[in-house]
């Protein structure tokens, strides 16, 4: 029987982990802050690892968690301390790069499953087969990696799962080796703080000639000189399939609800489409429009480097696009928390969960009191109600019309 790789969510919060059930996660990895490479912008707590936990299982959808830091010496006692605290949890798998975690892990979770997270650079099937001698029963390959380069270490290590990235931003160094943000701002990228002053603009001056800049700039803003493109491999699906890998792992646990929602629907959609038989749709590309992307590349995976970098700009373009979420419907009405300005009279449409795309017209609009009002944003009115021509699931979402 011919398999599929699962697809791997991102859930930063709660909120997040819900929304990556409903489109279609096949499995989520989520991690407490303080041992997590996502620290910032990341409110788990164990209670709430207990309570994702009890949501993945109803819903049938795996559970990862994190604990991917490099640690120093004085962060050894509260890891301990933490594993031997979600023990309980009982999750699916345990994501780690670090050897001093994975002697620490096999010692408080000696039955847990672990995956050796993108931190560790695995670039070679030698390193897969030490990991695998080690306990290791996944490993999430480098990005740097080509197709045929995971076909090869595939080959090689044929109990190994092997899970790769398709989805979202690259790292300009080996995945969070970079010393950059440590070195510029003393926050450390391998203890899930990272300031990304890879984005940052750059201009290039000789030391004699203060104040004379050197031509590298693309205009007269500056180059973002280390900035890279983001990675998306959704046409990619067949070829990844074929090659053996068990999970499409997307990044992104710091993205918005908005984002993470569209980027599960199309990924979905595209997978189910090759479980069919079907050929792969270009017009689900467009989904990513109002992602706010920084223009895409396949990254390393074609074979190619010629196309990794955005000089232009660092952060991206139609950000705003997302407009709410649904939170109830009634009587022909949804309620929704309002996310950005809507006003009556745009054209809006509905994504909606593991389902179609639903556009429609603005005709009226009503606060939470039934109130009726012209425009709501999350600064005026935090929740509003339109009128719908049919039923719409909860944390379906909103968002402008794609043009």
């Amino acid at each position: 029987m011919k398999t599929f790789p699962e697809i791997l969510a991102p859930a930063g919060d709660l909120q997040k982990l819900k929304l990556a059930i409903a489109y279609g996660a096949d499995a989520v990895y989520c991690g407490l802050p303080q041992f997590s490479l996502r620290a910032r912008e990341n409110s788990f707590s164990l209670a709430d690892l207990k309570q994702a936990r009890k949501l993945t299982t109803a819903a049938g959808v795996k559970m990862y968690i994190t604990f991917n830091i490099y640690p120093r010496s004085n962060q050894l006692a509260g890891l301990e301390k933490a594993l031997k605290q979600i023990k309980a949890i009982k999750s699916d798998a345990i994501i780690l790069a670090d050897a001093g975690v994975l002697y620490t892990a096999k010692k408080v979770l000696p039955k847990m499953k672990i995956h050796l997270s993108v931190q560790a650079n695995t670039v070679n099937a030698a390193s897969v087969k030490f990991w695998y001698s080690q306990g290791v029963r996944r490993v999430v390959v480098a990005r740097e990696l080509s197709l045929r380069e995971i076909i090869t270490i595939k080959k090689a290590v044929p109990k190994m799962e092997l899970e790769m990235f398709v989805h979202g931003a690259i790292c300009m160094s080996y995945s969070g080796r970079c010393l950059l943000s440590l070195y510029l701002t003393n926050r450390d990228a391998n203890r899930g703080v990272c300031s990304q002053p890879c984005r940052w603009n750059y201009k290039l001056m000789e030391e004699t000639r203060e104040g004379e800049f050197f031509p590298i700039e693309e205009d007269q803003h500056g180059s973002y000189i280390l900035n890279s493109k983001d990675m998306c491999l959704l046409p990619y699906l067949r070829e990844i399939s074929a090659a053996g890998v068990s999970a499409l792992k997307i990044e992104g646990r710091n993205k918005s609800i908005g984002y993470l929602a569209t980027i599960l629907h199309a990924y979905r959609e595209a997978l189910e489409n090759l479980k069919a038989g079907k050929k792969f749709n270009p017009k689900l590309m467009e989904e990513f429009s109002s992602t706010g992307n920084r223009d895409f590349t396949t990254g390393f995976f074609t074979g190619s480097q010629q196309d990794l970098q955005n000089y232009s700009r660092s952060a991206g373009e139609n950000p705003q696009a997302f407009l709410g979420i649904v939170e109830k419907y009634q009587a022909g009405r949804i309620l929704f928390e309002v996310k950005n300005r809507i006003d009556v009279g745009e054209e809006i449409e509905i994504l909606i969960p593991r389902g179609e795309i639903l556009s429609l017209k603005l005709t009226e609009m009503f606060d939470e009191k039934m109130q009726p009002i012209d425009k709501a944003h999350a600064g005026q009115a935090t929740k509003a109600w339109l009128q719908v021509p049919r039923e719409i699931p909860l944390l379906s979402l909103l968002r402008k019309c794609q043009k």
